[in-house]
């Protein structure tokens, strides 16, 4: 059967909990994004509140650039984690950039959420943030578009940091019983950067994590953002494959089932991972192929 692909984009926003969630549990904010426990906890109940087969962590989008130095306030459960100011002011200052210790910090928490949830028998999602959506919580895009035409050097050197950082993640988090990967990088998405960006900086440095990982995939697999998939298409950077499946299927429960019997397939996409909980109303889930 011939399938044509239809994304629409549902946004990457912070986690909307539910106020029952929170009075029913006595989970608190914000040490919900700081305690690997409560983390655990929160997932489940997400998981429950919307009748998904995935738990999913972390609840929002800050988390790899608190680890690089970025100044993150945590907020609420109403208002969740953001950038409160940003830790670099120029260019030359990235320089001073570490890589994340994944021993310490939030980060370590949200791995070892990972871990426990795993162990527990849940199908467990790590949510991945791409190089672009990073860096705008760690210095003023203004900024850093600026140095891409003046100091081109030193961007390069930047963005490869970022890289090695968020392959490590990704490793990180397979090695501590992640299924699935969700990858998105909504700030370096094709509409926002342009296509001379794309193809130069955020589509490129994102080709190069997944083919990076691609070995590490033996018994997990990366969920594309839509928005990256498609570009990637456009991009003649890869293909993409129908899987079929049977009606009356959730998103969610096609994924576990590719995990189960397709050890073959490494990347999907073309959809959102937040559609895991909904059955499909075109039973197909998409296999990406790079190039």
């Amino acid at each position: 059967m011939e399938y044509n692909i239809e994304f629409k984009c549902e946004g990457d926003n912070l986690e909307i909990i539910p106020d029952s969630i929170a009075n029913n549990t006595g989970i608190t904010f914000p040490r919900a994004h700081t305690e690997n426990a409560l983390m655990c906890l929160l997932a489940k109940e997400l998981k429950n509140h919307k009748k998904d087969s995935i738990c999913r962590v972390p609840f929002c989008v800050t988390v790899e650039a608190e680890a690089l130095g970025g100044n993150i306030k945590l907020g609420d459960m109403k208002i969740g984690p953001r950038v409160d100011q940003y830790a670099f002011a120029t260019i030359e200052e990235l320089e001073s950039i570490k890589n994340i210790d994944f021993t310490s910090g939030r980060i370590k928490e949200v791995l070892e959420a990972v871990e426990k949830l795993s162990k527990e028998g849940e199908c467990v999602t790590l949510s991945v943030e791409g190089p672009f959506t990073i860096l705008s919580s760690i210095i003023d895009p203004m900024v850093f578009y600026k140095g891409i035409r003046k100091n081109k050097e030193k961007i390069d050197e930047f963005l490869k940091v970022l890289e090695d950082n968020i392959v490590n993640y990704i490793i990180e988090g397979i090695k501590k019983g992640a299924k699935i990967i969700s990858y998105g990088d909504p700030v370096g998405s094709l509409d926002i950067v342009g296509p001379k960006v794309y193809e130069q900086y955020s589509g490129k440095i994102t080709y190069n994590i997944l083919k990076r990982v691609e070995p590490y995939l033996e018994n997990s697999v990366i969920h594309l953002c839509g928005k990256t998939s498609t570009a990637f298409e456009k991009f003649n950077l890869s293909v993409s494959k129908a899987i079929e499946f049977e009606k009356e299927i959730t998103y969610g429960e096609a994924i576990n089932k590719i995990l189960q019997e397709r050890k073959d397939v490494k990347f999907i996409g073309n959809s959102c991972i937040k559609r895991t909980p909904f059955i499909m109303k075109k039973p197909v889930v998409w296999e990406i192929k790079l190039l």
